[in-house]
């Protein structure tokens, strides 16, 4: 989940793509829709596991296709940073903003294995999976701005819904499968929608490939 976020390094544009997009932006938003798509994979098979066998098959397969159809994609989209220019967009350091990606990333590592260990010490390690997915979508927030990507915002807030969810429902007595069930698929549909957004909206940007004369 976290690797979404890593590969948009190369992407600091606040301005909508244009005829002028670089090379690193597009490989950068190619690179963030495969990590979606692999993040949002595992999610969901975290999902998968707490079904019958025969429920899970089919969103097993489901699953693996939306994710062969995001990876076809992300290689279309870095297929055309070839004919794009090679250089940043004017302003960008991008090794300040690798420094304070790790930072972000470290923090929330350091969150999540601070909230895990305390929940397994005091007997709710079922919380977890709700914990991770807030920690993720609240990672969004501060890389939505740094990397001035504004689908972040609303990727983080759709993971964080979806473990405040978890945690009432859960708290107020559901069943015990719905403490991975709906974090697992809930996170993977946010991640798949980010992936697909990305995909979208680059594509869309993208000057019109002219055939060869």
């Amino acid at each position: 989940m976290t690797n979404a976020t890593a590969t948009s390094i190369r992407l600091p544009a606040e301005a909508p793509l244009t005829d002028g997009v670089s090379r690193e932006e597009v490989r950068g938003r190619a690179a963030g829709i495969a990590v979606g798509a692999v993040m949002g994979l595992t999610w969901a098979g975290s999902a998968v596991s707490t079904l019958t066998s025969s429920a899970a098959v089919p969103v097993l397969i489901a699953s693996v296709a939306v994710f062969a159809v995001l990876m076809t994609g992300a290689r279309r989209v870095r297929r055309t940073s070839t004919t794009t220019p090679p250089s940043a967009p004017p302003g960008a350091d991008l090794r300040k903003m690798r420094r304070r990606f790790t930072l972000v990333v470290a923090g929330e590592f350091a969150a999540i294995f601070a909230a895990f260990n305390i929940l397994a010490r005091t007997g709710h390690s079922q919380w977890a999976p709700a914990v991770i997915c807030a920690a993720v979508g609240l990672h969004f927030v501060p890389l939505a701005r740094l990397f001035r990507v504004r689908l972040y915002y609303a990727t983080g807030a759709a993971l964080c819904l979806v473990a405040a969810t978890t945690m009432i429902l859960g708290a107020a007595g559901a069943p015990a499968q719905l403490w991975q069930l709906l974090p697992g698929f809930g996170a993977a549909l946010a991640l798949w929608a980010t992936s697909a957004g990305l995909l979208l909206t680059t594509a869309a940007a993208l000057p019109p490939r002219h055939p060869a004369p």
